[in-house]
């Protein structure tokens, strides 16, 4: 992959505090693998992703977006805001020759993806790059497919995303993503709520993303409203992520799960009360 040099420096400190205190991070998921009675040094990928699928819907929400999205074997592929890697790792399991670029703001996440694409044997297929995603560093149209889950929500100037991945793609190609989308009743509190304890910025609806899919010269291929099953899915999770309370303590330290947990339940409950929804979109750059 083609990529120019980056100061992230003031970026990433600003974006460090919420996925510094995530759950699912890679001591985590390799504290859990040496309880469960598993040998660090011989792990292969399907060891990790019972843990390392930090989005909705899990493996099965992966290979429907890069089956929306039209991903084929050979492809140069980016994830933006990649977290852990483990779309990235998933998908290179299933495409042999496939190239993928994992690319996240936050310096842990990019470290712990590096340890764990290593200790998988796929390093050497994953490229792990960290930048600003509203200012990336790549070539123009040095890649087939972008992808990203639930991820731009934390991206204060959506625009300037939507920009840099139509510059970086080929003619022709694809960025499919899914994010939360606001409610028509979700409200300035809510939105502050989401924004101090979750680093949740600028949620745009429907007809909003629709606007700036224009204005950054992509075509829409296709939508699809993810809302309810949204529901579900988070209201699991809500309760896997308190179960992982001692876990966490040892990673993290005291009182960190308690503060990533309050945050938590209150976005979940705005998707409980269908005042945040979910969506997939798949993009076309003509």
């Amino acid at each position: 992959m083609i990529h120019r040099p980056q100061d992230n420096r003031a970026a990433a400190s600003a974006a460090g505090t919420l996925y510094d205190r995530h759950p699912i991070n890679a001591d985590q998921i390799l504290l859990t693998l040496q309880q469960d009675g598993k040998d660090l040094s011989t792990l292969s990928p399907s060891d990790l992703r019972p843990h390392d699928q930090d989005h909705y819907g899990g493996e099965a929400a992966v290979f429907q977006l890069a089956a929306a999205a039209g991903l084929r074997d050979g492809d140069r592929i980016i994830d933006i805001c990649a977290g852990v890697g483990g779309p990235s790792r998933l998908l290179a399991e299933k495409f042999a020759r496939a190239r993928f670029l994992a690319f996240d703001l936050n310096g842990g996440r990019c470290r712990g993806a590096r340890r764990l694409n290593a200790l998988v044997g796929l390093d050497s297929r994953i490229d792990v790059v960290q930048g600003d995603a509203q200012r990336m560093p790549f070539a123009e149209g040095s890649l087939d497919i972008a992808l990203s889950q639930e991820a731009f929500l934390h991206i204060p100037d959506k625009q300037a995303v939507l920009n840099e991945a139509a510059r970086i793609l080929r003619h022709g190609g694809r960025l499919g993503f899914t994010d939360l989308v606001a409610g028509a009743e979700l409200d300035e509190r809510d939105r502050a709520a989401l924004e101090t304890g979750m680093e949740m910025r600028t949620l745009q609806s429907v007809p909003d993303y629709m606007n700036k899919f224009r204005a950054a010269g992509l075509s829409l291929v296709s939508h699809d409203d993810l809302s309810a099953q949204w529901i579900d899915i988070l209201t699991e999770r809500l309760e896997w992520y308190r179960a992982m309370n001692t876990g966490t303590k040892q990673t993290l330290g005291e009182g960190v799960h308690e503060r990533y947990m309050d945050a938590y339940e209150v976005f979940v409950g705005l998707v409980q009360a269908g005042r945040l929804g979910g969506g997939r979109f798949v993009l076309r750059k003509d």
